[in-house]
């Protein structure tokens, strides 16, 4: 019966509303069993009962649904740019960053052109021999011989070189050939060419354009003082006769007067087979 009241108004609310019926009930209770006095009914009626103390705030109700959003207001006008602040201070040097990853390997490049190809090279190969049908030249010199002096009384003086023996007068030149020759040649493959003496089939150059034929050498004379040789002998180096060794040969001249001298070039080329 009273859960209503309590939930409306609260426990002190709901006191003093009951408190207020039973105040009613029991003005009408004494109004109606009055002995016909007026008067006393009267000042049932007139008189007014004192209001009772204000009851405490009852507890608050739930929350009620939230309401619609209100509609967005408009923006604002931008405010003025400040002034530029001063310069700060240099910030400090920043930790050294770690170490990073080695990248992968790039792909192989595509290989360039190939060059054109270079001319022909000297026919000279590293500690071999000269190679078939190939020359090579030099130069050679002889002289002077050494002059003797006399000696008063002229009986005295002699037309011998000292150190010759018999009298036999005779100075040697050698020919070293840079590139030594695959084999010997023959004395009948090696000639001497006096100055200013006719080419011929095996020696077909000059003093100034030395040639030779292949399997031959043929030494030119560029230059002979007067008086001249007696006679010239080509041997092989290092001994062994007549002819030319791999290595090269000796110029020798025989009865040659003092004061005698000569220059000259030389050809040799290889045969064109083994």
């Amino acid at each position: 019966m009273f859960s209503p009241i309590r939930n409306r108004f609260g426990i002190p609310g709901a006191i003093s509303v009951i408190a207020l019926v039973f105040a009613m009930i029991g003005g009408a209770w004494a109004a109606t069993n009055d002995s016909g006095s007026g008067k006393a009914t009267a000042s049932a009626k007139a008189k007014k009962g004192p209001r009772g103390p204000r009851g405490p705030a009852g507890p608050a109700g739930p929350q009620g649904p939230a309401g619609a959003n209100g509609k967005d207001g408009s923006n604002g006008s931008n405010g003025l740019d400040g002034e530029e602040g001063p310069k700060g201070d240099k910030g400090e040097k920043g930790a050294k960053g770690d170490k990073g990853d080695k990248g992968d390997k790039g792909d192989k490049g595509d290989p360039g052109a190939t060059g054109p190809e270079g001319p022909e090279g000297s026919p000279w190969t590293d500690l071999g021999t000269l190679p078939p049908g190939e020359t090579e030249t030099g130069a050679w010199a002889l002289g002077p011989l050494p002059i003797v002096t006399c000696e008063v009384p002229e009986t005295s003086c002699t037309t011998q070189v000292e150190g010759a023996p018999g009298g036999l007068s005779e100075i040697r030149s050698p020919i070293s050939f840079p590139i030594p020759l695959p084999a010997e040649l023959a004395a009948a493959n090696v000639h001497y060419l006096e100055d200013e003496a006719t080419p011929t089939t095996e020696c077909p150059g000059t003093a100034e354009a030395p040639q030779a034929l292949a399997g031959h050498l043929c030494v030119y004379a560029a230059e002979v003082s007067e008086p001249p040789f007696g006679f010239v002998v080509i041997n092989k180096a290092g001994g062994g006769g007549k002819g030319a060794s791999t290595a090269g040969v000796v110029i020798t001249s025989f009865f040659t007067p003092q004061g005698s001298m000569a220059t000259g070039t030389w050809a040799v080329t290889t045969p064109t087979s083994p």
